[in-house]
Formats: structure tokens, sequence, C-alpha cells
């Protein structure tokens, strides 16, 4: 097939036509059957304002991995001027993973409540237990207004991205101001006051007290800060700078402001197959191939049956820290608990980890297991020491592991999502619906050429 051609007839078919031949696409897959959900709106002009879609594969998806997910109004799309709006979360394979998308002409309060309604009704009414977006006001307002249980949080990589321009790029360029801001906001160890003491310390080194920028983010530091969840579960999803960049790459390749509707959802499937090849691929390799170990730790073992790769090289550097930087300083016994506390060298640290006797139930005040769900070197240290063969059921979060798109999904109407053929289902419906598009697209043009 010629491309170029092909995609200079669709642009000469589609004209005025563009959204309605959108919306048919999607009213095509939904009669399907195949679990793809799909509303929009139309404003007083009859033109497309708001729509939102989420497949079957983005619906198991989220129910798997939906438990902390971010939502990025960042990105325009096409020659109308709507926003491409994307629910991502976080796979078992530590990439970002998409659970469903929305375009809007408007970024109001209305819309945002539309879009995050639509999103909950598609989702069964499952909210996530945490939120990520960027301080806009207007969602400020609206992710409360629909989530009722979901915590907010603002994303740290889209603050940080700010601070050059807020406090001025000589500040920014010519002292070491944003190395030793950016080394105290991402530290996830240190505790509340710690991290209010050093923010201060910095802001009044470098001259900042009186930026009404940097004091208005420290007034909301309870929104952002790590410091302040140290103990939620957040699965890592609010501070991965190198995840945030891939993410907004990835999206950005949506961008056209001269492009239609038809062609922003022709690269949207191309690009979402790249995102669901890579995750086939990735969980694969999991299933068929086996790491390498660095103990003879029946805990390592007990790791790699467990954990996807990537998971797992995160527990396998755990491991190695126990044997390498940690060793206990101090014991304590009591009727109810053993405290040991364990000196971590590379920290430069000393945490407690207690033990309640007679019951498998350990915890340590790093909160590593709180906030990404794998259990720390410390621990690992401990167990180690009492001759524990496995990770205990209650820290085998699965979320993380090999099988954690394997367990039963539903959808709205009670239809396991497992029994969908999404891939082929869609496939066939889309091939169907292009290809109506380019005879249909020839025919048209032909007829203008005589």
């Amino acid at each position: 097939m010629d491309f170029k051609n092909f995609q200079r007839d669709v642009k000469c078919f589609i004209g005025l036509k563009d959204a309605k031949m959108f919306v048919n696409n999607f009213e095509k897959l939904l009669q399907t059957g195949n679990g793809f959900y799909f509303a929009y709106e139309l404003d007083e002009g009859r033109n497309l304002c708001r729509v939102f879609w989420a497949d079957a594969e983005s619906k198991r998806a989220y129910h798997a991995f939906g438990d902390c997910m971010s939502f990025d109004p960042t990105y325009g799309t096409n020659k109308y001027c709507m926003v491409f709006t994307p629910f991502t979360g976080v796979d078992n394979h530590k990439k970002s993973i998409t659970f469903g998308c929305a375009l809007l002409s408007n970024e109001d309060e209305e819309s945002f409540k539309w879009t995050f309604g639509k999103f909950l009704e598609a989702m069964g009414k499952k909210e996530p237990q945490f939120i990520i977006t960027d301080q806009d006001p207007e969602i400020k307002n609206a992710v409360p207004a629909v989530f009722k249980t979901a915590r907010h949080r603002f994303c740290m990589w889209h603050i940080m991205c700010k601070v050059a321009d807020k406090v001025g790029t000589a500040i920014g360029k010519e002292t070491d101001f944003l190395s030793k801001l950016n080394e105290i906001v991402w530290d996830s160890d240190l505790e509340p006051a710690e991290f209010e003491y050093k923010w201060c310390q910095v802001v009044g080194d470098h001259g900042l007290r009186e930026n009404s920028w940097l004091t208005y983010m420290f007034d909301i530091r309870e929104k952002w800060i790590p410091a302040y969840f140290r103990d939620l579960p957040m699965g890592n999803i609010l501070r991965t700078t190198q995840r945030s960049e891939s993410e907004n790459s990835f999206f950005k390749k949506f961008q056209n402001q001269f492009g239609t509707l038809v062609e922003f959802w022709m690269r949207y499937e191309t690009t979402m197959d790249q995102q669901r090849h890579t995750f086939k691929r990735l969980e694969m390799e999991s299933e068929n191939s086996v790491p390498q170990p660095i103990t003879l730790s029946p805990i390592e073992r007990h790791a790699i049956s467990l954990y996807t790769h990537e998971v797992f090289l995160e527990f396998q550097e755990e491991m190695k820290s126990s044997m390498c930087t940690c060793g206990m300083v101090g014991y304590t016994k009591t009727s109810e608990y053993e405290v040991t506390d364990i000196e971590d060298a590379s920290r430069k640290k000393t945490f407690q980890v207690r033990h309640i006797v007679g019951c498998d139930e350990v915890e340590c005040n790093c909160k590593l297991f709180e906030r990404r769900w794998i259990i720390c070197r410390h621990i690992i240290w401990v167990l180690s020491n009492k001759h524990f063969r496995n990770i205990l059921d209650k820290y085998i979060m699965p979320r993380w592991t090999k099988d954690a798109m394997r367990k039963p999904i539903y959808d709205i109407d009670g239809k396991l999502l497992d029994d969908y053929d999404v891939t082929d289902l869609k496939k066939l419906e889309m091939s169907k619906i292009w290809s109506e598009i380019y005879a249909t697209s020839r025919r048209h043009c032909k007829k203008r050429s005589r």
C-alpha cells in the first residue's frame, strides 16, 4: 500500500465529516460486544466537545494495576485544539500502562468532572487509592467532586520541571540550588520535620525566602512531598522521573496541531499496540527465563519465582544491601514483640525492625514496603537471620507478580473480561473500519478528479 497516497486520500475524504467518522468508529467498536466503552457529548453548535473511551484490555489493566494512577491533560492533539487526557498507571514490569483516555475541547471543571464520571462508569465504579495530577485548579476541584475515596496528590515531576522558571534561570544555572532542592525533595527517608528544616535552609541560603511560588509550594507540601506520605501505598508512581519523562515522550506521539480526529485515532491505535506488545513480551520473558541469583538464600529463590524480572531486580538490590551494608547494632525483646536495630551504612542511618512474637508480621520504620510494596533490606536481614525460607504472604503484593493479570476480572455487566478475545476482535474490527474509510475515500477523490 502507498501510505503517503493513503494519507492524502484519507484527508481528502474526511473534510467536515471528521468528528462523525470518529464517533461512528467508536459505535462500531461498541457493537462488536468486546468490552469496549465510550461516551461523548456535543456542544450547543453540535460540535464534538467531549469523548471518553476504554477497551476491555484497558479495563483489565485497571483492575490489576489501578490502585494508583495519574491523569495528565497536557497533550494537544489535533486541529480542533482538543486536549488528549490519558489515565495512566504502572504495570507489573514498572512500565506505564494506559487505563482509558479522553479528548476535551475545554479544560474546565465540568469537563473534568464529566471525564472522571465516565471513567468510573467504565470501571464499574471502582476508585483508585490515589490519583496523581498536575496543579490545575479545575482538576483540583473536580477530583473530590467525583472520586469519593481516592486520595489526590500532585505530580512531583511536573512541579520540579517548573522550578528553574519560577526562581529564575540565573539561580538555576549559576548556583547549586536545583541540585540541593532535588536532593531533599526526592529523599523519601526524611521525616516531615527533617524536610522542613532542610527546605528552609536551602531556600534561605540562596536568598529565596520571599519567592511567592516557593512559599506556596511549601504551604501545600503535604500534597506532593514524600516525607508526608511515607506510609502510604503509592507504588512509587509519584516520584519516578525516568518514568514520567518516558510517559511524556510516549503521549507526545499523538500531538499534531494540523491533524484530524481520524488520523489521531490511527496514531493512537498504533502506539497502543506498541505498548501492549511490549507488555506481552515482558510477560513472556518473566515466565520463560530466570534471573541470576546472587545468593544461596531461599528467600531470594522465592522472590525469583514470584516477581517479574524488573520487580525482582529491585528486590535483589535490597537483598544485596542487606548482606553488604546492614548489620545489627541493638536488640530488644518483650512479651509481645522483638525490635532489631539495623545500621544501614549506605544511608548512614539506623532503622528499627519490629517482629510481633508468634505472628508472621514485621515492619520497618524506613517505610519502604509501605511506599513501594517490596520488603526492605532491613526486613530481609531480620528474616534471613531468623531462617525464614519465604517472603511472608502478607508482604507479597499481587500487582508485582507474574500472575498479576491472570486473576479473573469482570466488566461492569458482570462479564468475565478474560472471555473477550481482545486482540483478535479489535484487530479484525479496526481492519474493517479503516479498509472501509480507505475505500470510500478513494471513491470520493476519484469522483472529484473527474
